[in-house]
Order: C-alpha cells, then sequence, then structure tokens
C-alpha cells in the first residue's frame, strides 16, 4: 500500500519554524557583535517587540481568513466524498485497493472488460479460493471476438499495439483462462458472456466495493485513472446499472 505523505500544512510550518531559528540566531549574532550599550539593546529590543506584535497580529487576521477558507472547502469536499461513496482513488488499479482481502470476502464477481490478462494473473490464487467457495458465482464479460465491429473499435483504441489479428487473440486466450479457472470450480460458478458493445472502461463488481478503471488512447502502456465505491451509494449505483445494461447486450458462451 502507498505510504502516507506528510501533509502540506505541516511541512510549511516546519519550513516556517526552521527559517525563524536561523534568522533569530543570525540577528542576536550580529547584534552582539557590534558590541551595543545596554540602553541600545532596550531600546532596540522594544522597537523589535512592537514590530514583532503588529506584524504578528497581520499575520493572524491573514491566517484565520485562509484557515476559514481551507476548512469550507475541505467541508464541502468531504461532503461530495462522502455523498459520492468514493472508498478509493488512484492511478494505479492493481494497488487501489487490497485486492485479496476484498475477493476472500466476497460470494459474487463480475469483470467487464476487453480481456484482463493482467488482473486475473495478479490475483490467480484470490480468484481459484473464490470459485472454490460454496455459493460463488463469477461472471467474466469479455469482448465478443466474432463480432467484426467490436473487434474493429478495441483495435482502433489500442493502435499500434494491437492489430485486429491481435485483440482476437488476446479475448480468445482471455475466455481459454476463464474456462480453466472454471475448471476448479463447481458446475456454474464461472460463467463467460461475449459483449459486442464498445466499451471505455473495466468494472470490477464485489459485495462490498466496484472498482472502474478508464482505458486510454495513448500508444504505449499508462497508469490509468481508477477509483472504488462502496455499495448503496449514487456512482455504485450508475455503475451496477453499467453491468446490468452490459449483461442484457451480451451472450453467454460458457457453460
Amino acid at each position: 500500500m502507498r505510504a502516507p505523505a506528510l501533509p502540506h500544512r505541516q511541512l510549511n510550518s516546519l519550513a516556517t519554524w526552521f527559517l525563524a531559528t536561523v534568522a533569530l540566531a543570525a540577528g542576536a549574532a550580529l547584534l552582539w557583535s557590534t558590541g551595543p550599550s545596554a540602553a541600545e539593546v532596550r531600546s532596540l529590543a522594544g522597537e523589535v517587540l512592537i514590530t514583532s506584535v503588529g506584524i504578528a497580529v497581520l499575520v493572524n487576521l491573514v491566517n484565520k481568513r485562509r484557515d476559514r477558507q481551507e476548512l469550507t472547502e475541505a467541508i464541502g469536499l468531504r461532503h461530495d466524498v462522502e455523498q459520492s461513496g468514493l472508498l478509493a482513488v488512484g492511478a494505479d488499479y492493481l494497488d487501489l485497493i487490497d485486492w485479496d482481502d476484498h475477493l476472500s470476502r466476497t460470494r459474487t464477481l463480475d469483470v467487464s472488460g476487453a480481456w484482463s490478462t493482467t488482473w486475473r494473473g495478479a490475483h490467480r490464487e484470490a480468484l481459484l479460493r473464490l470459485v472454490r467457495r460454496p455459493g460463488a458465482k463469477v461472471r467474466f464479460f469479455l469482448a465478443d471476438h466474432t463480432d467484426p465491429a467490436c473487434v474493429a473499435a478495441l483495435s482502433a483504441r489500442f493502435h499500434p499495439v494491437y492489430t485486429e489479428h491481435d485483440v482476437r487473440a488476446k479475448v480468445q486466450e482471455a475466455v481459454a483462462d476463464c474456462v480453466r479457472l472454471a475448471g476448479a470450480a463447481p458446475a456454474g460458478a464461472v460463467e463467460i458472456w461475449a459483449c459486442p458493445g464498445f466499451r471505455a472502461s473495466t468494472l470490477y463488481r464485489m459485495d462490498d466495493a466496484l472498482v472502474v478503471t478508464q482505458y486510454h488512447s495513448q500508444p504505449d502502456r499508462q497508469s490509468v485513472p481508477s477509483h472504488a465505491y462502496r455499495p448503496g451509494s449514487p456512482l455504485h449505483a450508475f455503475y451496477e446499472r453499467e453491468l446490468a445494461a452490459i449483461r442484457d447486450g451480451s451472450k453467454q458462451i460458457f457453460p
């Protein structure tokens, strides 16, 4: 998991205290190097005290106004996050959540993607444990490699990395791998569906989380925006409807 970073405000505070300490030490050294009299020191101290208090009051007023604005923005953002049901957001879907933990608790899993080879390989053992679990149901909605329009759309999306021939081969390989996974499960625990529709994201729906990873249009492999949502939230419900539409537009090819 990602290591937590120091808050921006804490970093600023540490830098401010450091610079203030250095400035104070330098000022004291310069003052005493001139050998001033006691009266001169008292007069200078009074001037510095008056100036410092005035500056401190001004800085405090500015900071209070800024803090109120930040607090208002933070409360609004927190409300938006809670309302959306957002669990996590990032650029690495393999590290976005604790996949093995979620897969160990779920009874149902829906995966909708072009082929999802990397994800299946990364979580092979967790998937094997899932499909062997009594009452488990796993459904893979893969691209329809027999549909020319679907193959052409995916080839255009991943051009120039994959030709239409490559796309068909990738999907056929994914179907074969899912069939092998089904071989370790009770009959009917794993279903494979072929979806001819164009897709712009991959969806992973478990009992307690739904993860969305976006596709990209760049020619080389890229990190992509990924986000996870909790059940019962508006965005989770939206993607549930997306999955239902994908299922309605697909045909079951296994078993």
